[in-house]
């Protein structure tokens, strides 16, 4: 089984997370490529695709909505997740809720490309990438910095993902998408 794991990421949270991934699909037995979807041209060759990309001002990077929205008729025919990257995961009442929002593009994704599953996932709180009103803003209301990935629910998805990789698990559940 040939599985594509693409990410958009500007510092790295994302890259690191869809390392994490293919290393667990990867361990069950499929054969993996991880990329950036810069790097992306065409989805045909694999059998089973998963993206993620960071969320910047409340969307997905470009590159990667451009990427889906290009590939879509293939992505649509084959076992898809998709995943988001915030810079959110601060658990203080008023700085996470301000910041866990849903990208955009994902509504329009789950009825055009029909993902088997679709998670956000925490990210990096570097305040050295937001701009000075965003840094006094967050430190105003409490918030705290630093890397929030939660790794164990990541790990627990890429384990999701490799068991439905059976062959029995791909039959199942198509098209279905989910929320954590």
């Amino acid at each position: 089984m040939r599985v594509l794991i693409g990410y958009a990421s500007r510092f790295g949270s994302t890259r690191d997370i869809a390392i994490r991934i293919a290393g667990t699909v990867r361990a069950h037995g499929s054969e993996v490529d991880v990329r950036s979807v810069d790097e992306i041209s065409d989805v045909d060759p694999y059998d089973v695709v998963v993206l993620g990309s960071g969320i910047y001002d409340g969307s997905w990077a470009a590159a990667a909505t451009d990427l889906v929205r290009r590939q879509a008729a293939v992505l649509a025919r084959k076992p898809l997740w998709l995943f988001s990257v915030g810079s959110f995961g601060d658990r203080h009442p008023i700085v996470g809720g301000l910041i866990k929002k849903e990208p955009k593009e994902i509504g329009e994704f789950e009825e055009t490309v029909r993902p088997r599953d679709y998670r956000v996932f925490a990210g990096v709180i570097d305040l050295d990438h937001w701009p000075v009103w965003g840094r006094l803003l967050f430190k105003a209301l409490g918030g705290h910095a630093g890397d929030n990935r939660q790794w164990s629910d990541i790990d627990s998805w890429a384990e999701e993902i490799s068991r439905k990789l059976r062959p029995q698990g791909l039959t199942q559940t198509s098209g279905q998408a989910g929320r954590a």
